[in-house]
């Protein structure tokens, strides 16, 4: 019996090395397909860990804001009410007095103590907010930090800022205001300007004179009232969908910028 010829084995060689070939072109397929599965199902589970991070973010944030209010509530509803009922006593009892003012002193300190309270609940939820929106509310905060600090700070409107969701607004309005104590206790300015610009995004930008800083210096090293207020921005800007662009190569003082698209909010 005559054995396989050369052609039947350079044939067989050949189907081997074409099988060989193939197996090895299924397996590099077989493993690059489930390094893009692999991929795709850890960019799956990346986003689902943002959306989880930015869900608890947003809890954490409404469950300060409510209580915020709850706390403004207490303080304008019942000791706002206490003080004043107290200065009606005191007015009460004053005129039944030979010398009325001598009680003249503890009813200033009453009056300003009550004034503080109400400056306080102010603060922890603006009414202005409430009832008008972020422009008016921004526009009140400007002047009630004058009138503290007696140091100027213009509130500057361009173009048309539109309204948006409440809790929306007061995220927004909470980072204003984290900027502007920002600059009233660290940057040493003589002059604060808030610009509020509506055009196809919402931009809200604080700048000062001051002495300026480096963001990221500030955010890792040992200063953390500062720092944990920027990341406080930081943190509510990104639940907003914000934005934040710090002006480094800013020669005198700082500017700070937050753009919001208005789809966004």
């Amino acid at each position: 019996m005559a054995g396989p010829s050369e052609y039947q084995i350079a044939l067989l060689i050949t189907l081997g090395t074409v099988g060989m070939l193939l197996l090895a072109i299924a397996i590099i397929l077989f493993m690059v397909f489930y390094q893009k599965k692999m991929i795709q199902e850890q960019f799956k589970r990346q986003q689902l860990e943002l959306i989880y991070q930015q869900k608890m973010m947003e809890s954490a944030l409404e469950s300060q804001e409510q209580e915020r209010r709850r706390l403004a509530g207490e303080l304008h509803d019942s000791i706002g009410a206490m003080l004043s009922t107290i200065r009606v006593g005191i007015i009460t009892v004053a005129r039944q007095l030979p010398n009325p003012d001598s009680l003249d002193q503890p009813k200033q300190m009453l009056d300003d103590t009550i004034s503080s309270v109400r400056s306080i609940s102010r603060e922890l939820m603006p009414s202005t907010l409430e009832k008008f929106g972020f422009a008016p509310a921004v526009k009140e905060l400007c002047e009630r930090f004058h009138e503290t600090s007696l140091l100027p700070i213009h509130c500057v409107e361009q173009g048309e800022v539109r309204s948006f969701e409440k809790s929306r607004e007061l995220m927004l309005f909470r980072i204003v205001q984290e900027l502007l104590n920002n600059a009233m206790k660290h940057a040493k300015a003589s002059l604060i300007q808030v610009t509020l610009t509506g055009d196809d995004s919402l931009s809200v930008c604080v700048e000062d004179d001051g002495i300026g800083y480096d963001p990221d210096a500030i955010k890792n090293s040992a200063q953390s009232g500062r720092g944990l207020g920027l990341f406080n921005i930081e943190n509510r800007a990104r639940v907003l969908g914000a934005t934040v662009f710090f002006d480094k190569e800013r020669a005198i003082g700082s500017k700070i910028t937050l753009v919001v698209p208005y789809e966004k909010v």
